[in-house]
């Protein structure tokens, strides 16, 4: 296959990179508290605004862009920090569940809620005045910053997926040799970059801000603020959120599937057609959520040793990226033992059964029973423990750190505003994603059935 071939190819799976329940868990076992904290008020949460405000006021680019407190709303705020800004989030709105609790359980709560209030989803371009969603020429909505989709869609659940994954740094490359051979360096394009990292740094800094603000909630925000940064630290110990595609099998069989519907079909004559992107899509999703679920189904049946530290975490100096590095080299094998322990209607990325635990699919039920599937699933459990492993140090050297060595995230977020407005200029919309008629198919089926026609009456003449 050709590097031709592989640019319209899939770009990403579904974004939660844990079952929600699993971050949950994860934060409880690393961090219980009984100490009760005091949930904010709207006032509070416009006083902790205000205080990032005067704090960010030193960067003359961010006062030009924010002249004043109130040019500084809760959506501007949530806008600057790469959210959603029409999402009510938990810890710049006032929202209902944020009631008063025990520190380890807003942890817990906290450590779900960048997938539960869908803070990362929708990042429309949209009106500064207005808020309206921009549209291209055929109404569609455009992206605020066009390198979302290197991750996903603009909409669902992959529209989160820039936020929730965590690449290795660079170089990185979409020949597919390099898929063979070192699969966590694979992306495409190779500019891909997904977010993770940035957004635990981003989440310590508001954490570290809200603990010395003196307001009455700080406790709250800033437990609310360490969950995030949390949920983003656990994304990357689950191994499959460290590569784009992970495994060549998901790239060799979307070809050959997409080239057989297009023979099947004489290339959507007689039947829709499937692109490469759009099987390889359904192969990875069907592989990635079997494979979230069926290890929060048995995750009480997995022996777990989550109290001895993970020592090269516990010494990393960057906790996100010596996470990333650890979990791409492992990812790979994760996808392929899932591959291995699979049903077969979820190989089947044209005809097979869409997985999707959401609507009601039990995880059991789509494994095989063979020998060699259960030996898959019980090397897959072990990778899965490691991660956890991994991911339960992490948050208790986080902890440890808390707050530590100061850090203004507001350069690195002026910069990316700057570079998702280049991109916006240079940005084209898609072709539409149902593939039109291949007539060179039909064509060439007309031809063959010409020629045998021909022999057929020159064998009669003879």
């Amino acid at each position: 296959m050709k590097r031709a071939v592989l640019v319209i190819a899939f770009l990403s799976a579904p974004a939660f990179a844990y079952n929600e329940a699993v971050h949950a868990f994860i934060t409880r076992r690393a961090l219980p508290d009984d100490t009760r904290v005091a949930s904010p008020t709207q006032a509070d949460l416009d006083a902790f605004r205000g205080l990032f405000w005067r704090t960010a006021s030193a960067h003359a680019e961010f006062v030009h862009r924010f002249p004043t407190p109130d040019s500084f709303s809760a959506w501007e705020f949530k806008e600057f920090l790469m959210l959603d800004p029409a999402a009510r989030v938990h810890g710049f709105d006032h929202s209902p569940d944020d009631a008063a609790a025990t520190r380890g359980e807003l942890l817990q709560r906290a450590s779900r809620w960048p997938d539960d209030d869908e803070r990362n989803r929708r990042r429309y371009l949209r009106d500064a005045r207005t808020h309206e969603v921009a549209r291209d020429a055929d109404g569609s909505p455009l992206p605020y910053d066009p390198a979302t989709l290197d991750f996903g869609s603009l909409s669902g659940t992959t529209s989160q997926g820039h936020a929730h994954y965590g690449l290795v740094e660079g170089p990185l490359s979409d020949d597919p040799e390099v898929l063979e051979k070192e699969p966590w360096r694979f992306a495409i394009p190779p500019t891909a970059h997904a977010t993770g990292a940035e957004l635990v740094q981003i989440y310590t800094d508001l954490a570290a801000l809200a603990a010395a603000s003196g307001l009455p909630s700080a406790a709250w925000l800033q437990a609310a603020f360490a969950g995030a940064a949390f949920h983003h630290l656990q994304d990357v110990c689950n191994q499959i959120h460290t590569v784009q595609v992970g495994i060549h099998e998901f790239l060799q069989t979307a070809f050959l599937q997409s080239k057989l519907r297009d023979l099947r079909t004489l290339g959507g004559l007689f039947g829709d057609r499937r692109s490469l992107r759009q099987v390889g899509l359904r192969l990875i999703a069907n592989h990635h959520l079997l494979s979230e679920d069926l290890f929060a189904k048995h995750l009480g049946e997995v022996q777990l040793d989550l109290d001895e530290p993970d020592p090269q975490i516990a010494a990393a100096p960057d906790l996100a990226r010596a996470i990333i590095e650890r979990s791409s080299r492992e990812a790979p094998e994760v996808y392929r033992l899932a591959w291995r322990f699979s049903a077969k209607t979820l190989r089947d990325g044209v005809a097979g059964h869409e997985y999707n635990g959401a609507k009601g699919d039990d995880p059991d039920a789509y494994v095989e029973h063979t020998p060699e599937a259960q030996e898959a699933i019980r090397r897959f459990y072990a990778l899965e423990a490691r991660g956890l492993r991994r991911a339960v140090t992490a948050l208790r050297e986080w902890q440890r750190r808390f707050p530590g060595p100061p850090h203004d995230p507001v350069p690195q977020l002026l910069a990316y505003h700057s570079r998702a407005a280049e991109r916006r200029a240079a940005y084209k919309p898609a072709a539409a994603e149902h593939p039109g008629i291949a007539w060179g198919y039909p064509a060439a089926a007309a031809g063959l059935l010409g020629a045998c026609v021909l022999i057929v009456r020159r064998a009669r003449r003879r």
